[in-house]
């Protein structure tokens, strides 16, 4: 009995070399040819319906006054040195606390540095709060302030 495996069989003469009833060539490369015509036919109708449909809105009044004008993000803002940043961030600050300046003309705030401003504390003392007045029996509390 011979195996299937055996290839010791050689193929008849005139034979093309393959199984030539399980594929029919013609038929897929038919299939093959009508595929492409069918990718180039919808590509040429959506290219079609796109040019189309933009010309539409175009013609088409914008939604807002604004619409046409881009707005930028402002672009981020990197630090390329982080410690001479943090180093003039520092010497800012300290300025900041060791100098004269006006912080409100109009209302008279002035920034004094923070070792004269602790001595006027020293000096003047803090602000005490006043006592609230006590409130009688029959009278209800005023408006702000606690019962006992």
């Amino acid at each position: 009995m011979q195996s299937s495996m055996d290839k010791s069989h050689k193929a008849p003469e005139g034979s093309p070399g393959y199984e030539t009833r399980d594929t029919d060539v013609r038929g897929v490369l038919n299939f093959l040819v009508y595929l492409s015509l069918m990718m180039v036919f919808a590509f040429l109708v959506s290219w079609g319906m796109f040019r189309y449909l933009a010309k539409e809105r175009s013609a088409l009044a914008p939604d807002s006054a604004f619409a046409e004008k881009r707005q930028l993000p402002p672009s981020p803002q990197l630090q390329v040195n982080p410690r001479e940043d943090l180093v003039q961030f520092r010497a800012e600050q300290a300025q900041s606390l060791e100098s004269y300046a006006w912080e409100n003309r109009a209302s008279g705030a002035v920034r004094v540095p923070i070792e004269r401003a602790m001595e006027l504390l020293l000096q003047k003392g803090l602000p005490v709060a006043s006592e609230p007045p006590p409130v009688e029996a029959g009278k209800p509390a005023a408006k702000g302030t606690a019962k006992p």
